[in-house]
């Protein structure tokens, strides 16, 4: 076995992965990733065009680097393939602080290299059922300074990279509430439109937030570990479906004001 990292050229064989495991990456996912920081594949050794093994991707903040797209294929199973792309994925990080939201399958190896569960995250899909808030408008240019400070504040990440790129890839929402600056973002996946980050005062306020982005009848997907939040979503029309565990390496707890932390931009990013 050949671990090395990826370039978007690798992003064909990264999406067998995809197709093997049933995920809904597109391969637009993966090149922006890889664009963001470091992805590791692991291949049958020999020559560059080895069959492809397993990934695992990290997006590094100066606080701690989010790692992602950990994935083995059915074909390569019990070979520790999945350990051996984690302690190298580890080795990357600067900080010595990693971040992932795990599935129950992958639980158990994490555990094992040593991270810790720190919150449980919950998929909600459905058809809103209830009416716009109006509370918030679409941001405009001259926001992201105050959105990107907004967020470096609560998420405890300082990624100046999603930012650059986030006006153009998601639909961007604010609002004043009495407690403060609020904000909401939805963007588009290969099974719907997914809604995050959520930044906002209260739970009530994120509720909001979130009914002025899902109302008019399209089917859209929240992960949000808040029991109020979720409250508000079964009570109109969603459903809970996969969750997964938010788990730290390298410290005890999360960086930021999670409390005003409704939702993640994306579970790859954190």
């Amino acid at each position: 076995m050949e671990i090395r990292r990826l370039g978007v050229d690798d992003v064909p064989e990264c999406m067998k992965l995809i197709t093997d495991r049933g995920w809904t990456w597109p391969a637009q996912q993966w090149e922006l990733l890889l664009t963001l920081g470091p992805g590791l594949g692991a291949f049958e050794s020999g020559a560059r065009g080895g069959a492809i093994l397993g990934t695992a991707l990290a997006t590094p903040y100066p606080e701690a680097q989010s790692i992602s797209g950990v994935l083995v294929g059915t074909w390569a199973e019990r070979r520790g393939v999945g350990t051996a792309l984690m302690v190298n994925i580890l080795d990357i990080s600067e900080t010595g602080v990693s971040v992932l939201y795990a599935t129950s399958m992958g639980e158990p190896l994490y555990t094992k290299l040593g991270f810790h569960p720190v919150g449980v995250t919950t998929e909600y899909h459905g058809v809103f059922t209830g009416k716009a808030a109006g509370v918030s408008r679409p941001a405009a240019i001259s926001d992201i300074p105050a959105l990107a400070a907004l967020d470096r504040e609560v998420s405890g990440y300082t990624r100046d990279k999603f930012w650059d790129f986030a006006p153009s890839r998601y639909s961007l929402r604010t609002a004043e509430f009495e407690g403060g600056l609020g904000l909401i973002g939805s963007r588009q996946l290969a099974n719907g439109p997914a809604v995050g980050p959520i930044i906002a005062p209260t739970a009530a306020d994120a509720c909001a937030l979130i009914s002025d982005v899902v109302a008019g009848g399209d089917l859209f997907r929240v992960d949000t570990d808040d029991a109020d939040v979720a409250d508000f979503l079964l009570a109109n029309g969603f459903e809970a479906r996969n969750g997964c565990a938010l788990m730290v390496h390298g410290a005890t707890t999360l960086p930021g004001d999670r409390a005003r932390y409704f939702a993640p931009a994306s579970l790859a990013l954190g």
